[in-house]
């Protein structure tokens, strides 16, 4: 896997990363509710995002 392909699946860890860790340590981060990112929904979009740029990028390589 190219960096290019790499880049948009390590954007997403983010998220899912800050919860694991808050989960291990047993610590919370608290932010105002316009900074969290780690909500099941901000979650979901990432996902869904993630892959429609995977669909578009696919689409790009292919007519290349």
């Amino acid at each position: 896997m190219t960096e290019e392909m790499q880049t948009p699946w390590t954007l997403s860890t983010t998220s899912e990363h800050n919860s694991a860790m808050q989960d291990f340590t047993d610590l919370t981060n608290t932010t105002s509710p316009q900074h969290k990112d780690s909500t099941e929904a901000c979650i979901k979009g990432d996902s869904s995002d993630l892959e429609k740029m995977q669909t578009d990028y696919n689409l790009i390589t292919i007519h290349t």
